[in-house]
């Protein structure tokens, strides 16, 4: 019963999430990297044609969706 509970639990904050994003404004956060793994990630992703700050939110949406 608590698994079934602890998924309900996640597709409500699931639904949360994706109802914040029409919502409500982003949130501004710092976070410190090493610069040379910046870099390359900053070359990877304009390579690819997107922006490093859109790659990182996509990432962050596929792990907590991966998450079931």
């Amino acid at each position: 019963m608590k698994d079934a509970t602890d998924r309900i639990e996640w597709l409500e904050a699931m639904r949360e999430l994706n109802s914040a994003k029409k919502k409500r404004p982003l949130k501004l956060i710092t976070m410190k990297i090493d610069e040379d793994f910046l870099e390359a990630f900053k070359l990877k992703c304009k390579l690819e044609g997107v922006g490093y700050t859109t790659r990182i939110k996509q990432l962050m949406s596929k792990d907590l969706s991966a998450r079931k």
